[in-house]
């Protein structure tokens, strides 16, 4: 997994995530995806709390919990409802690393990339705003070195 992708490998690897998204959102009522932390991941106004900022954080599709969804090239928009509150979100398909369904019948782990492959089409356009009030996503490269590690055990007991 060390070895870096070409930009060709990168695309489809996009149109993949892009396409199995598509026929989780055709087949299955409820499904859930697994999206790590990316500097192009936007969750409204809430952002990614606590122990997300490094194991990322599992978000919830189904026809209750997802108001708008518009799938692009190079990553997803969608209003989801976190508690009571809406918030628009950015998913690149770059960060999505788990795809499954409610019981756990089909899942599907991906490989993520964690920074920005230089390659988006649209980077940071929210697809909800009109075109003359789109904002464009903050880019910070800072953290291009680090690297998540995350503990896929158990609880442990302290």
């Amino acid at each position: 997994m060390s070895q870096s992708l070409s930009p060709e490998e990168i695309t489809t690897l996009r149109e993949f995530k892009r396409d199995l998204f598509n026929l989780y959102w055709e087949k299955f009522g409820v499904f859930y995806i697994h999206v790590m932390p990316h500097p192009k991941l936007e969750i409204g106004k809430r952002g990614l709390i606590n122990a997300e900022k490094e194991s990322g954080i599992v978000l919830v599709f189904g026809d209750k919990a997802v108001k708008v969804l518009d799938s692009q090239p190079d990553y997803l928009f969608a209003e989801l409802q976190f508690g009571s509150a809406w918030e628009p979100t950015i998913i690149p398909w770059d960060a999505v690393f788990r795809i499954y369904d409610k019981y756990q019948n089909s899942a599907s782990q991906l490989r993520f990339l964690q920074l920005d492959s230089g390659l988006d089409v649209a980077a940071g356009k929210d697809p909800a705003k009109p075109k003359e009030k789109q904002e464009h996503s903050k880019l910070d490269y800072s953290e291009e070195g680090n690297v998540i590690r995350v503990d896929f055990g158990g609880k442990k007991q302290e």
